[in-house]
């Protein structure tokens, strides 16, 4: 997959140099604003970038924001021609990808991903969304023009950001033995952000298996590792509890589901949790969890897909019996 450049904030004029962009609209919230906005805007000084701020947090990934995006680009004259960079976190690159896939069925799209979860994960691969009864319910899959990841910006994360995205990386660890082996020499959220060689190899992992299956009829499958779980515990928090601490739950629990099923070892990925502070305990009713996961997007067929780990770098994708799902979740409530 072409256009990820890691670099500096300032390399982005190189970026968009082939693309000759009409217009450039920079998408970032009221946070991200205060720390890199002027460093962007600065970068693309020639152009006349016209910033779009949003509020900062997940309840306004939705239909609601992206209306008033694409009103402000109806204002300014934004046409296909032009550039749509989202500056920020999973929220914004999620929701600037769904609003320039679809404003004149498709305009230039950047992204500069600020945290470590949209590093890693979240601005990789193509999907875009917005939530509509559920997590990421309404959305594409649009390649972005260019991402451009700048680690410093993660030196300005508050540490519950920094382990919002650590689950995603433990994600790639259990998929992925080299990214294993690496955290596992990592002691410290503060050391995981400092080194690139993660980022990039866990950035490596996602890049590998979108390659293979863009629009997730197939492998791309296994990058929901965790998430079966995950979304069912966002959804029924009313997304108070952040995307990466409730996919730190459902790795627990698809790591358990394969200890029953294939004799995983799930001290592997709970050591690995326990390390970075992650939380282990389902905090639902199991039956309340089960119920959300069979209205979750990533269920095919009304059946409850899990993605099992079998060992490190190997895993299965299957139906799992929902009285073994009710049995674990459970044994993890907290």
């Amino acid at each position: 997959m072409e256009g990820i450049v890691f670099g500096k904030i300032e390399d982005i004029e190189g970026l968009i140099e082939s693309l000759s962009p009409f217009k450039i609209a920079i998408l970032t919230n009221s946070t991200v604003a205060n720390l890199w906005l002027k460093e962007v805007l600065d970068a693309l000084s020639d152009h006349s970038p016209i910033p779009i701020i949003i509020p900062d947090g997940e309840k306004y990934k939705d239909l609601e924001t992206a209306r008033y995006i694409w009103d402000r680009l109806y204002e300014i004259g934004f046409t296909r021609k032009s550039l749509l960079i989202g500056l920020g976190g999973g929220v914004v690159t999620d929701i600037a990808g769904f609003v320039a896939s679809t404003y004149m069925r498709g305009t230039y799209l950047g992204l500069i991903p600020t945290t470590l979860l949209a590093q890693v994960d979240a601005a990789i691969g193509g999907k875009t969304g917005i939530n509509f009864h559920g997590k990421n319910m309404i959305g594409t899959f649009y390649l972005p023009n260019f991402v451009l990841i700048d680690i410093r910006t993660l030196t300005t994360l508050p540490l519950v950001e920094v382990l919002n995205g650590m689950a995603e990386v433990i994600k790639y660890a259990v998929l992925d033995k080299e990214v294993y082996n690496i955290l596992k020499g990592i002691s410290t959220p503060k050391e995981a952000i400092e080194s690139e060689e993660l980022i990039r190899k866990s950035v490596a992992v996602k890049v590998r298996v979108v390659e293979e299956d863009l629009k997730e009829s197939g492998k791309r499958r296994i990058l929901n590792l965790g998430h079966t779980v995950g979304h069912a515990i966002e959804k029924l928090s009313n997304y108070k509890i952040k995307h990466g601490f409730a996919v730190s739950v459902g790795l627990v629990a698809a790591a358990k589901i394969g200890e029953e099923l294939y004799g995983f070892d799930s001290e592997k990925v709970i050591e690995l949790i326990k390390k970075f502070g992650l939380p282990l305990h389902n905090p639902f009713p199991p039956e309340k969890v089960v119920e959300a996961m069979k209205m979750d997007k990533k269920a095919w067929y009304g059946k409850i897909i899990f993605i099992i780990p079998i060992d490190i770098g190997n895993v299965s994708i299957e139906e799992v019996p929902e009285d073994l799902i009710l049995k674990v979740l459970g044994e993890m409530r907290s």
